[in-house]
């Protein structure tokens, strides 16, 4: 597959970048203390919440490719087959099809994360988002320290939104 980095093959979805489901939807305290606050009023929900599904889709994909090779490597010796040899097994169609999808979902992503910086969130929830967003984008294995920052910063925001807190200084 083209889009996985080193060390992939053993990650589990949404694994890869050390965040809980918790995190990556920043909660759903958050969404019930965003009441009023609909996707359409903050244009940043949307995008993030799509930016995340297209992320989980991507995992997913990348999960049943890795299954799919080490299937083919233990009964067919995939890594010993030319090229040729390779497209007569017929798992290969399935990897092909998954290689091709993960590529536009990589690209999409990569879409969205340019755009989102210049989109402004009108709510807690959406900042949370955003965060989430972020901190899936920097693997840990990557920059730790700034996937570390990211996730704390994250985590206590979403902290504070689930203890009514607000942004005063």
């Amino acid at each position: 597959m083209s889009r996985r980095s080193p060390g992939d093959e053993n990650a589990a979805p949404c694994a890869k970048c050390g965040l809980s489901r918790r995190e990556l939807m920043a909660g759903s305290a958050a969404l019930a203390l965003s009441a009023g606050t609909t996707s359409s009023a903050d244009p940043v929900i949307p995008i993030c919440q799509n930016w995340l599904r297209l992320n989980a889709e991507q995992d997913a994909l990348t999960l049943r490719w890795q299954e799919l090779e080490s299937f083919v490597g233990r009964e067919y010796n995939w890594f010993r087959l030319s090229e040729a040899e390779r497209q007569l097994v017929p798992e290969a169609a399935e990897m092909a099809a998954i290689d091709q999808s993960v590529d536009a979902l990589f690209n999409t992503r990569q879409d969205i994360l340019s755009r989102l910086p210049d989109i402004k969130a009108a709510s807690l929830y959406g900042v949370s988002l955003k965060l989430s967003v972020a901190a899936a984008s920097v693997l840990p294995d990557e920059n730790a320290e700034a996937h570390a920052l990211l996730k704390s910063t994250l985590n206590d925001l979403i902290m504070l939104m689930e203890a009514g807190g607000s942004l005063q200084k």
